[in-house]
Order: C-alpha cells, then sequence, then structure tokens
C-alpha cells in the first residue's frame, strides 16, 4: 500500500492517506471512500478475487499509523501495537493452517 506523506496529508481535502486506486487486491481508496470487497472463497480454489480480513487490519492500521505521525498520542500508539497483535495472530492462524495442509481450502 502506498500512503502518502504525513505532512502532505489534509484531512480536509481526504478522508484516507492513500493514493487513488486499488492497493491491494479488493481494496479500493477515492479521496472520500474506501471499498473492501472481501474474498468470495477459498484462494486455492477460486483464486483470488478481493482481500481478506488481514487486509482490512493492515489497512486499518496503517491509516492510523500516518495520523499518529501527524499527530501522535498514547492512543493512537495503543490502538497500533494491537492491529499489529492481531496480524501475528492472523499469521499463526494462517500458518498452523499451512501446516495441517488445509489453508486457502474449504476446510
Amino acid at each position: 500500500m502506498k500512503t502518502m506523506d504525513p505532512v502532505k496529508f489534509d484531512p480536509d481535502c481526504r478522508s484516507y492517506p492513500f493514493e487513488n486506486g486499488e492497493i491491494i487486491p479488493g481494496v479500493k481508496v477515492t479521496s472520500a471512500s474506501v471499498e473492501f470487497r472481501g474474498q468470495r472463497g477459498p484462494i486455492k480454489e477460486v483464486g483470488v478475487n478481493g482481500c481478506q480480513i488481514d487486509d482490512m487490519i493492515k489497512f486499518a492500521r496503517m491509516t492510523i499509523e500516518v495520523f499518529n505521525k501527524k499527530i501522535p498520542c498514547r492512543e493512537n500508539s495503543i490502538a497500533i501495537t494491537k492491529l499489529q497483535e492481531a496480524e501475528l495472530w492472523l499469521l499463526q492462524r494462517k500458518l498452523d493452517r499451512e501446516e495441517l495442509g488445509v489453508e486457502g481450502k474449504s476446510k
């Protein structure tokens, strides 16, 4: 994902600190909104057709990181840490499923 320089980000002009366009599969950013198109079906069975929950969490974390660089506060820092923790738990789930041979499948 390509974020704007926090110095250049003006929340009065843009809702989100990302450039316009699709930034990852299933996540489309415009100047006024963000659209998340969720993955429909397991990737290994249907291919990539949207974003994962992990991508939504990453988007939220990166957004807060840009805001926190512009106007830092303890609450933002804690939220960033908790979102990083969520990303790690989802990665652990993926690794466990890979070890079981069921990652990306309807099992």
